[in-house]
Formats: structure tokens, C-alpha cells, sequence
């Protein structure tokens, strides 16, 4: 599926109640929990439109930014365009694929980027390709949703978001067989008193945490920590995501 080639100019404008900050100061905790200082090469894995990335370049880290997206990258680029000092690297690459230049000291991965993976072994792939490009010893953070999030949050329910001269329509269709959930977009923007329609379709798959860990581990990393919040809380069977804290052997 080409995702996010629609959504992009309008991602951060409907993901507005997401909190960056505390996400980022989550990120940033760990960092200096495991020794990874300000000036550090780190890697936004699935970037999207580069929020957190430029957060990070403008507190003082060497940022590279990837994602599958040109139009994702685009907004990211643009956004980049207002740092003063060094501005992230960003690369269009397939996560499968990844390859980069040389190793970084540590990477994240959030909102969810991971579960758009639609294929089994592909999280597996991912976490092979990480191996080659985070330095011994560094540290990967990234986030999942959960089994909950996909049953009771997602399901088949249908969400309507109306954020300034933008409106959507998501339908959710959840498979419990299959463990992937298909997404239905449909926008309506607001051009002059005309609005103007276009559609998306996105999919996410399920990844239990036994699944995870399995993958971790045979490809050369060590799980430090789970989490149920980026408030570094335990995990419940209710959080709609997992929070993970690896490490690179």
C-alpha cells in the first residue's frame, strides 16, 4: 500500500493530541540513562513528517531521519528548514532495507511505525537490518500498539476528525485471524467554499510481545525494559501501546 502519500500535509494537523514533549523527554531519559550524551548520531527510524527529529537536531544530536515517504520526508525537510544550527540527514528508504552510512550511538522508532510492517517476518528484517547499523552496546526505543488497541480501540470502529478546513473519515476493519487491521481514509479539504475529496487506505499488524522479544533476540539485541506509557509506568493488559528499551549486544 502507498501510505501516507494523502495524508502527509495533513498528519500533524489530525495527530495534534499527540504529545511530543512527553514522548520526547521519555526518549531523552533513557538516552542519558544509558549514556548517550548530546551530540550522539541518532536514528528516527519511520520518521514521518520529522517532528522529533528536528526536536532532537535542536537540542544538539547528529540527526538522521528515514522513511518509506517521499511526502512524509517532504513536510520533514520543510520543517527542518527552520533550525539554525545542523539540520537532520534525511534518507528515503524502505526500514527493511535500511542501510546507511555508518553506525549510529542509538535510534527510535514511535507511533506506531513498526506496526505498519504487513508481514509477519518483516519485524524480524527490520531488527536484522538494525543490527548492522546500531554500534555494539546502543540503544533502540521504539513502540508498539497492542493487542488492546486493535481489538477494542481500533475493531470496526469509525472515527471522524475535523481539524481547521480539514475532514476525515477513518473506518477501522479489524481481522483477528490474519492480526492486521485495514484502514479506510477518506478526506474532505476545504479549498476556497469548495471542498475536495480524496481517499487513503493503511494497514498494521499485530505483534505480540513474545513475537517481539523472539525477533530481538536472534537478531542480536537484548530487551532492557518494557513499558505501558512513555511515564515510564509498568504494563497492564489495557495499554493501547508497549514502550520497549533494547539493546544493541
Amino acid at each position: 500500500m502507498d501510505q501516507y502519500s494523502v495524508l502527509a500535509p495533513f498528519y500533524d494537523k489530525l495527530n495534534g493530541e499527540t504529545d511530543y514533549n512527553a514522548i520526547a523527554a521519555f526518549l531523552r531519559r533513557v538516552f542519558t540513562e544509558n549514556g548517550i550524551k548530546k551530540g550522539s548520531i541518532l536514528l528516527d527510524l519511520a520518521c514521518g513528517t520529522g517532528v522529533l527529529t528536528n526536536l532532537f537536531a535542536k537540542e544538539g544530536y547528529d540527526m538522521i531521519g528515514v522513511d518509506i515517504s517521499p511526502e512524509m520526508l517532504f513536510e520533514a525537510q520543510e520543517a527542518s528548514y527552520k533550525l539554525k544550527d545542523k539540520r537532520p540527514l534525511y534518507l528515503c528508504q524502505d526500514m527493511r532495507k535500511l542501510d546507511l552510512y555508518g553506525t549510529v550511538e542509538a535510534a527510535f522508532s514511535c507511533l506506531d511505525s513498526l506496526n505498519y510492517l504487513e508481514e509477519e517476518g518483516d519485524l524480524a528484517t527490520v531488527f536484522s537490518r538494525l543490527k548492522h547499523f546500531i554500534a555494539p552496546g546502543g540503544i533502540f526505543v521504539f513502540d508498539l500498539n497492542t493487542a488492546y488497541r486493535f481489538r477494542h480501540v481500533y475493531g470496526q470502529n469509525t472515527y471522524v476528525f475535523d481539524e481547521d478546513g480539514v475532514f476525515c473519515v477513518w473506518q477501522n476493519d479489524y481481522n483477528e485471524e490474519e492480526k492486521t487491521c485495514d484502514f479506510d481514509l477518506t478526506f474532505f479539504v476545504k479549498d476556497g467554499n469548495a471542498y475536495y475529496r480524496s481517499e487513503e487506505s493503511q494497514r498494521e499488524r499485530l505483534f505480540e510481545d513474545d513475537a517481539v522479544i523472539d525477533a530481538l533476540e536472534k537478531n542480536g539485541f537484548s530487551l532492557l525494559a518494557t513499558y505501558g506509557s512513555p511515564d515510564f509506568t509498568p504494563v497492564t493488559d489495557k495499554d493501547e501501546k508497549r514502550y520497549f528499551v533494547v539493546k544493541r549486544n
